[in-house]
């Protein structure tokens, strides 16, 4: 796997956490933070790592951390925000809760990603919108939903060409979110 000078990851750790009662992206698994899982994964494939938090805790990572440009408005504010500041016109987007997710999966999502402004997976009918492709041509069409409070992310995909790709030949282990305590143990 090669470095694309020519692509951003953007994680997601601006959440809530209400369900967890700490910020998810820094729980310890394994006595790693789970945001470290997702920062391993994507790393290799990119030249600039940047994460949306709303806390500044994660300066620690030694990436650039952004605030939502609007806040309280959920995942798409952070998408938009991503965008915004990044230099790419390919960006990966990721939640900060998929600590097993894989260079394998994201590289799949890169090459499907051709000619379309959001690539997401498929997993058993059900769509990973926080795990994907998304060029930056995005931004204009976010921030428009975001102004007219239509903030579920589906909505917001479904104006621009959406490529919702199978992917059922990968392990479901892949797209789990840890959202509580009980699925961390779990």
């Amino acid at each position: 796997m090669s470095i694309n000078k020519n692509r951003t990851a953007i994680i997601l750790a601006g959440g809530k956490s209400t369900r967890m009662n700490e910020d998810k992206g820094l729980v310890l698994l394994n006595g790693k933070a789970m945001i470290q899982y997702v920062i391993d994964a994507v790393h290799p494939l990119v030249e600039d790592v940047i994460i949306i938090a709303n806390d500044e805790v994660y300066n620690y990572l030694g990436f650039k951390v952004y605030k939502d440009i609007i806040k309280g408005k959920g995942p798409l504010a952070g998408i938009q925000t991503g965008l915004h500041y990044s230099k790419n016109d390919e960006n990966i987007i990721l939640s900060c809760d998929i600590p097993y997710v894989t260079s394998e999966l994201i590289t799949y999502l890169i090459d499907k990603s051709k000619n379309h402004e959001i690539t997401i997976p498929e997993k058993e009918n059900r769509s990973h919108q926080l795990i994907g492709i998304f060029s930056k041509s995005c931004e204009e069409s976010f921030s428009v939903s975001l102004e007219k409070d239509q903030l579920k992310l589906l909505n917001a995909f479904k104006n621009l060409n959406l490529n919702i790709v199978d992917a059922n030949h990968f392990d479901k282990k892949i797209f789990t979110n840890i959202n509580s305590p009980s699925d961390l143990e779990t």
